[in-house]
This record gives C-alpha cells, structure tokens and sequence, in this order.
C-alpha cells in the first residue's frame, strides 16, 4: 500500500521568549534601527525583558521570490502608547527563502516594558510603479505585488500577548503565502494570512513521501519537482481535509515537498506548530487549491498526530502511515 513514509516530531531549541524568531537553521536580520516610544519618542530604558521579531513562511506555488519592502513595525500597548521600531533604512526581504525552519529578525532583543500588548502591525512599502514589493515568477517575469490598504495600514496582526518581568518573549510571525497570494484581473495581490506564534514549546513535523504518491493518476502533473504536491497541516483529529478557501476546515498552515539530492527522500517540514492534535494531509493538487475559491482538491493520504508539551527536548517521534 502506498505511505506517506514518517513523521519526525522535534521540539524547538530552548530559547527565551522573544518575539519573533525561529529554530533550527536560522538566518538572522538587521534588527530595528530606531526605537520611539508613544507620541512623546522617549528612548525606552533597560529595565525590561527583551523582545525579537521575526518571520517564516510557507510556500507558494509558480514564484521564485515574493519580496517585501517593511519600513518598520508597531507593537500596540493594552494600555500603555504604542511603541514604534522605524529602520533607518528599508528591509527587503524575500518570504520565500524562510522556509521551514528558517526565519529572519526584524528586530532582535529589544527592551520594551513589562505589560500587555494587543497586536503587531507590519509597515510595508507597496507604492506603485517602484520596485519596492514585488513577485518573481520561475519564468523570470517580476510583477508589482498590491496589498490592499497596505501602504495606509500596513499588515496587522491581531493577537495579544504579555511581557513579565522573569523572562524574554520570543514570538514567530508565519506568514502562509500559499493562502495570501492571489492571481486577479488587476495584477497579483498580497492579502496576508499571519500566523503569531509564542515560540515557547515550539515543535517541527518533519517527514518524506512515498514518492509513487507523487505520481498518482489524479496527480494534475507527473513532475513530482513541481509545486502540486504539498502537505496540509488541520487542527483536530481526524479532519476530513480541504481546500484552503477560508472556510472550516481550513488548514493551519502547509508546506511544499522537496527532493533531498542527497538521500532520494522526498521531504518536508512544517515548523513552529504548537502543542495539540493534528491532521497532517498530502495533496498532489496544491498548484489547483485557489484560496479565493472552494476547489476540489483530491487528497491521497492522511493522519493524525499529536504534538506533546515537554519539558525537555524529545527524541524523534516516527509515525510511519500504512
């Protein structure tokens, strides 16, 4: 019988809470350049826990590269004014290279003070006829990427979250660019599906596909190098998996299946997943799943999984499907 060969669960590195940043194969950015504090632009003294931001992505299909331009970012205060990170220069950065476990800072071990926050909000550079936020496709043509109301409001992520004074706060901002990049009439836009995550107890799924899988005759093409074959990520067990289309059940996240040149092993990995009961589900169509559209979308194999909460670091965990 055809298999969806393992799961490997792997906890995150120990690391304090911070917000935003991420695991295993890092690649660290720039930081903020400048720090204001309210209306008032007061320097913020170094009597707090520090804060990281940082960002990873999941795949999208037919693009080489989807750069975007961020000016800087604002975290919103409870009850307190907001505390602004404006970078002295523009960070252009490519979401498609923070796969998996990769990720990128934007800020790195900020001191903000302890107290409750409410949300993110993400200053992009969307103007039009500038090469400032952009898609790439694999045939080399580059194209403006619009992101609604993007230069007036940026991208907001609206999750709170809390600062102690025992410790650092590490948070991860997943951006899922196969549900937030849409082909219309008007060009490719931008219309963010963020995901913020405390990377405190932090997993990795991480696995290969049967590679006749791949190949199957429902397949909407027989290159398994190509962007059709992915796998969904559902919350809950035993979810009847679907298309994303913004509509429960709607997966959490996804993420593409490359070939490893090194073992033949056709792999992925899904990163920064919290502790819970998972369907992980592999798809052959993924290149037919428009996020503005319900699609049937057939799905060839799926699981469950459970993610624990541990303490200390596990040892893999295989799951080998039948």
């Amino acid at each position: 019988m055809l298999n969806m060969a393992h799961f490997i669960m792997h906890k995150s590195l120990v690391i304090p809470l911070s917000i935003i940043t991420a695991l295993t194969t890092a690649c660290s950015g720039n930081g903020s350049d400048t720090t204001t504090a309210g209306r008032g632009g007061n320097e913020l003294q170094q009597t707090s826990p520090s804060i990281t931001i940082s960002l990873t992505d999941a795949v999208v299909d037919s693009a080489a590269k989807v750069v975007v331009q961020f000016s800087g970012l604002t975290i919103k205060a409870e009850s307190a004014d907001d505390i602004e990170y404006s970078f002295e220069s523009p960070r252009s950065i490519d979401l498609l290279s923070l796969q998996g476990t990769v990720f990128e800072d934007l800020i790195s071990d900020q001191v903000i003070p302890v107290g409750k926050y409410t949300s993110i909000r993400l200053h992009v550079n969307v103007e039009d006829g500038v090469d400032d936020t952009y898609i790439e496709l694999t045939d080399g043509s580059r194209h403006e990427l619009s992101i609604p109301s993007g230069s007036q409001s940026g991208l907001k992520i609206n999750r709170g979250f809390e600062l102690t004074e025992t410790e650092d706060l590490h948070l991860m901002i997943d951006f899922d660019l196969r549900k937030s990049v849409v082909l219309s009439n008007n060009g490719y836009k931008l219309r963010p599906t963020l995901r913020l995550v405390n990377m405190d107890d932090m997993q990795h799924i991480s696995g290969n596909i049967n590679a006749a899988l791949l190949t199957a005759d429902h397949c909407s093409d027989l290159d398994p190098e190509t962007g059709s074959n992915a796998v969904y990520l559902f919350e809950g067990y035993d979810i009847a998996a679907d298309d994303m289309d913004n509509q429960e059940p709607d997966p959490l996240t996804s993420a593409a299946v490359h070939l490893n040149s090194a073992n033949g092993q056709y792999e992925y990995t899904i990163a920064f997943i919290p502790p819970g009961e998972y369907t992980l589900a592999f798809t052959c169509q993924a290149d037919l799943d428009n996020p503005e559209t319900d699609d049937a979308i057939i799905f060839s194999y799926s699981e469950n999984i459970q993610l624990e909460a541990t303490e200390d670091s596990p040892e893999p965990v295989v799951n080998p499907m039948r």
